[in-house]
């Protein structure tokens, strides 16, 4: 990359606009925070407070059952108190948690703090989201978070950074969790130079839950959730499939990370270009689909080679295919958030959106990869298929959520103006 490309690319994620440097800087202070956590936090609850495998990733996971909640709820909550006030509150409380994980001695207080600080944690997402629909003009907001999410990439791979020096000793592991709850509070911190975002009127609100109601809203959630495998496929499947199946070296494999983190932090802004609206975002989710499925058939060739230059080769076309479909998918997923979310109920519905994340954390490490492990080529036909399906359903869906989004608006500004007749 030249000089002039550098600076570019650097003015493209530090923009001149005071507010928008503020919100950035509030995901870069937070994302080394988890870059710390969560790349060392095995290391540290093992090593350090002594629990064993079984134990941390049944408190892992259920940390990711308690996001189910957590998004809808605090999406809700974001809706009818001032959003700002909100944020400073989920940062400060999680940060405080990350502290007092340096206190844990055992399996139970292990458990009861990975669950309340996952509660806190998964709120955060759509409190943010929520904020910056009130304080970002619409059609700007998928770029500010495609920026946003640059940034969160370039700061998670610092925090790994951070995590690696604090597992050189055994000494050093307790920066582990007080080095999060430091940079946590920081992004605090930063949160109260931010405007408040004034909640919606009470009179527009809607009723508790509306949105895990709306059905259509639901249907662009689902096939999203399938369009977001990417990220079980690159995080776990690829992994277990190129150690199991495959002759590539194990040093190789976290190298697959390396690459499309760079893809991430490089094309993110560029590949958000076109989402800013629900057409134009189920069109980009299409195009992420139709990569993720090239990206799963090139892996599934080398279930019929065992040449390792044919096999690394594939693996490494499959992680660029991959990466696109990332960056894709993700403004896709803005575009569409921001677009079903009504005005009256953008907290909640954001909320509700984050679910297509949640359940593929939850839900896909178990399915994706026990199906490809047991049936090589077959299992990841079968990924592809879904994934073709999905592609073709994303765009249908996500009309029909939009028109009957706009339907409710138009009757709910008919009666509006009767009641003021």
């Amino acid at each position: 990359m030249t000089t002039t490309d550098t600076t570019g690319f650097l003015a493209r994620l530090v923009p001149a606009d005071p507010l928008r440097r503020r919100l950035i800087a509030i995901r870069l202070a937070g994302a080394i925070g988890k870059g710390v956590f969560i790349s060392g936090s095995v290391v540290y609850f093992t090593l350090h407070v002594g629990l064993s495998a079984t134990q941390v990733g049944l408190g892992l996971s259920a940390a990711g059952f308690a996001g189910l909640i957590s998004t809808v709820v605090f999406g809700m909550v974001a809706d009818r108190v001032r959003k700002r006030t909100l944020l400073f509150v989920l940062f400060a409380a999680v940060a405080v948690g990350f502290g007092l994980y340096s206190q844990v001695d055992g399996p139970i207080g292990f458990y009861l703090l990975v669950v309340l600080i996952a509660l806190l944690d998964y709120g955060i997402g759509p409190t943010e989201n929520a904020l910056v629909a009130t304080l970002i003009p619409d059609g700007e907001r998928v770029r500010l978070n495609a920026v946003m999410r640059s940034v969160f990439n370039i700061g998670f791979s610092l925090g790994i950074g951070v995590a690696a020096v604090a597992a050189v000793s055994d000494r050093l592991l307790v920066l582990i969790p007080i080095g999060s709850a430091i940079l946590l509070g920081l992004a605090a911190a930063l949160v109260t130079r931010l405007p408040e975002g004034a909640p919606a009127p009470s009179t527009s609100r809607p009723r508790y839950f509306t949105a895990v109601r709306d059905l259509r809203f639901l249907g662009v959630v689902g096939v999203s959730s399938v369009l977001a495998s990417h990220i079980t496929v690159l995080m776990v499947v690829l992994p277990l499939w190129a150690l199991n199946r495959t002759s590539v070296p194990p040093f190789l494999v976290p190298l697959l990370l390396v690459i499309n983190t760079a893809f991430v932090i490089l094309f993110q802004v560029r590949a958000s270009r076109g989402a800013e609206t629900v057409a134009g975002a189920a069109a980009t989710g299409r195009r992420a689909g139709l990569w993720l499925a090239a990206g799963c058939a090139a892996v599934s060739l080398t279930a019929f080679t065992g040449n390792l230059a044919l096999v690394v080769a594939a693996i490494v076309l499959t992680v660029l295919c991959l990466s696109v479909a990332e960056v894709m998918q993700s403004a896709s997923a803005w575009g569409l958030a921001f677009g079903l979310a009504p005005e009256n109920a953008q907290g909640e519905y954001l909320g509700a959106f984050d679910l297509h994340i949640t359940t593929q954390n939850i839900a896909g490490p178990v399915l994706l990869s026990g199906l490809v492990i047991s049936q090589g080529f077959w299992g990841w036909a079968g990924i592809t298929a879904v994934v073709l399906a999905a592609s073709l359903l994303i765009v249908p869906v996500s009309r029909r959520a939009d028109a009957a989004m706009a339907a409710r608006a138009e009757s709910g500004e008919v009666a509006e103006r009767r009641g003021t007749a």
